[in-house]
């Protein structure tokens, strides 16, 4: 699996909406997790648009892929 380094202070950001201090582990942690979820998200949705004959993945088969995926 590729992993895309998604930037940590807006993952950061959202986590402390938690009123929790967050430590730079644990917001690597989320970084990790979101780059997995989004990677399955995305090759589920991909996959979606390519059965429907287009190459372009539109919100619906983002949103369809969540559903499967849950």
């Amino acid at each position: 699996m590729i992993f895309m380094e998604l930037p940590l202070a807006p993952i950061e950001k959202i986590l402390k909406k938690s009123n929790m201090r967050i430590s730079n582990d644990a917001v690597k942690e989320f970084s990790i997790l979101l780059e997995e979820i989004t990677c399955d998200i995305s090759g589920e949705a991909a996959a979606i648009a390519k059965s429907k004959g287009r190459k372009t993945v539109l919100a619906e088969d983002v949103t369809e892929a969540r559903r499967k995926i849950k």
